[in-house]
């Protein structure tokens, strides 16, 4: 093991939460400038930018044919989105998240229904151009929903264009450094990983999964102590539905290669388990608070355990 890893990731970790901060306020000032609603600015703003390290991850490793660790990048990301980023964002900000209009729960029923979008690249065994292009359909459609039914607000006037593109440009700009922040977050946790002695595949089901979803943490957490609950969901659940349709359609467009099956199934039932665990949460009391964030982490520790060998039955 280097002997920089442990500082580089600690040191990492800290600066994604201090930059994450900046993101949130450029994003508050870019959606009143677009008029995009709070949780139209967490889906299409934040949901995207923090999944790049996914999309960067993703598209190498569709590139070079390996189109299973493709797929199970983007899957063990979203399983750690819905358990552990959820949970501890919640913990760790203290604040319980409440749902609060249509647009929300059917961001929950869109995150459902892309969840079972892997069960058919199993049941096809590999990945392609048609279903590139029919995932990339699908995040279209769901973008141009939830922006239509979140509703607008009324833009800034006068709108500065100077003033705009200068925040833009920050915005793109700490985005970029967190993503670079996060690789490196991955980078130092495979060394340590190795150094201790784990396998491959638990280091990409666990570590990579999870170090790429940092900025989702980050982001989320951030926003639920200023109480931007939409922007907060717009982000965490709107990065598993751009993980599934955006991400693994771009990998799709450019890979042939086949999928491990046996690899992906493994995932699939948490993923399923996180993505109606969410759901039930939602539609049940309308709040995902501490209990259910608990859950959601004993959800992920079951994951974690697995994939080192031992089976945790949930039910």
């Amino acid at each position: 093991m280097e002997v920089y890893s442990i500082p580089v990731l600690v040191i990492s970790l800290f600066l994604i939460a201090v930059f994450s901060e900046r993101v949130i306020r450029y994003v508050l000032v870019l959606s009143k400038v677009f008029g995009l609603s709070e949780m139209a600015a967490g889906f299409i703003l934040l949901s995207v930018t923090t999944s790049l390290p996914e999309l960067s991850v993703s598209v190498v490793a569709a590139a070079v044919g390996e189109g299973g660790l493709s797929m199970g990048n983007v899957l063990g990301s979203n399983v750690a989105n819905l358990t552990v980023i959820i949970g501890l964002a919640i913990l760790l900000s203290g604040t319980e998240v409440l749902v609060r209009g249509d647009s929300q729960k059917e961001l929950v029923q869109f995150l459902f229904l892309s969840s079972i979008i892997p069960l058919f690249i199993v049941q096809r065994g590999s990945l392609g151009p048609i279903l590139g292009i029919v995932l990339l359909i699908l995040f279209i459609y769901f973008s141009v929903t939830i922006s239509y039914k979140a509703g607008k607000t009324e833009p800034v006037e006068p709108v500065n264009k100077t003033d705009t593109a200068v925040v833009g440009l920050k915005f793109a700009s700490f985005v970029a450094v967190i993503i670079v922040l996060s690789r490196l977050v991955v980078d130092s946790s495979i060394d340590i990983a190795a150094f201790m002695g784990l396998p491959p595949s638990i280091v990409g089901a666990t570590i990579i999964g999870l170090g790429t979803s940092l900025p989702e943490l980050a982001t989320t957490m951030h926003a639920l102590k200023k109480k931007l609950f939409g922007m907060a969901l717009g982000n965490l659940l709107g990065s598993c539905i751009t993980n599934i349709t955006l991400i693994l359609g771009v990998s799709s467009l450019i890979s042939f290669s086949e999928v491990d099956v046996l690899a992906v199934q493994s995932i699939m039932f948490y993923v399923l388990l996180s993505s109606l665990s969410v759901w039930y949460m939602v539609g049940a009391s309308e709040r995902i608070g501490k209990k259910a964030a608990l859950f959601l982490c004993l959800v992920y520790t079951a994951f974690v355990l697995q994939q080192v060998g031992i089976s945790i039955f949930i039910f």
